[in-house]
């Protein structure tokens, strides 16, 4: 009976968090405040209207026969993650977000249209190298790991963050707070590989190393977070940010905002990745991306999202390390 409520209990935490974490993905993300107000915002005060992206043939033409075929893209994303891909509401299953607006932006200069396609994190590669999907758009991390299997068309520089509850019961102020300490990260994320770096950085000082705690999805772990399972949540710089400004009215979690953060971790770029072996594909949403550099659209819709600081100049390949 005991163990029946505690899961009961357990189950009820989950739902109430993941509720949260889809509402505060819809907050906006401009106002610095987390006003709560919905991030998936008017083409009048974005600037941003997909009807206004018009195909081109010479684009189009680029495409191989298979996706010409099949009028369709098929993007594969992981949602929540808040402000690339996230729902519009509680229960709704319209996605919303940077990834979403610029994949149905590239497809519709290519003339085509772009399924976004829920997928597992950690299967989002085995299902591009099968055929299940044509690409992914999921904030997903360019680097020379995953570049022995996919191209990347890079189109926003990012960075890792630490977000730690408001109180900071961790004490977590520096990287080096995090020794010895619990720390959650998403399964299959590029995260995990920088915590493993850092390990190591510990062990050879005589430090205990980071517990590194993987969980399916990014509001796993940061349900891991509000738990107390984890002192803090590694993630990207601009999620963590986000999360912090939108959840809970923004008094809810913190930025580890010290210089040793940046020193410590890669510097990242995120990237469209297609199959290696599809080339048509790759040079189709390289020139189509460009094209919406060009006339501003990308720029309206990292905008849209407050996020037009991570803006890149041209849409070039592989510039992950």
């Amino acid at each position: 009976m005991r163990i029946a409520r505690t899961l009961s209990l357990l189950m009820a935490a989950v739902v109430a968090v993941a509720l949260i974490v889809t509402l505060a993905a819809c907050g906006s993300s401009s106002s610095g405040g987390g006003s709560g107000a919905s991030s998936s915002a008017s083409p009048a005060a974005s600037g941003f209207n997909i009807a206004n992206v018009k195909a081109d043939s010479s684009l189009n033409a680029l495409l191989p026969a298979a996706v010409k075929s099949a009028g369709t893209i098929r993007v594969a994303t992981n949602i929540p993650y808040a402000p690339w891909e996230m729902y519009t509401a509680v229960g709704s299953k319209q996605a919303t977000g940077i990834d979403y607006d610029l994949s149905q932006a590239i497809a519709a200069r290519l003339g085509v249209k772009a399924s976004f396609d829920q997928t597992a994190f950690d299967s989002i590669i085995p299902a591009l190298l099968a055929g299940k999907e044509d690409m992914v758009m999921a904030s997903m991390f360019d680097n020379a790991e995953r570049q022995k299997q996919l191209d990347f068309v890079d189109y926003a520089n990012d960075g890792y963050g630490i977000l730690v509850p408001a109180s900071n019961p961790g004490n977590i102020h520096t990287v080096d707070d995090l020794s010895g300490q619990p720390v959650a990260v998403q399964s299959g994320t590029s995260q995990i590989g920088e915590l493993q770096k850092l390990n190591a950085k510990f062990t050879a000082a005589g430090k205990a190393p980071v517990k590194i705690l993987q969980f399916p999805q990014d509001s796993d772990a940061l349900l891991a977070v509000t738990s107390g399972k984890a002192v803090a949540q590694m993630d990207d710089q601009s999620v963590a940010a986000y999360t912090v400004k939108t959840f809970g009215g923004g008094s809810t979690f913190t930025l580890v905002n010290d210089p040793s953060v940046a020193s410590s971790f890669s510097n990242a770029i995120i990237g469209v990745g297609v199959p290696k072996t599809d080339t048509q594909l790759r040079d189709a949403v390289q020139k189509s991306l460009q094209s919406l550099i060009d006339d501003g659209t990308y720029t309206q819709i990292l905008n849209k999202y407050g996020e037009g600081s991570l803006a890149v100049t041209s849409a070039q390949l592989n510039q992950g390390k």
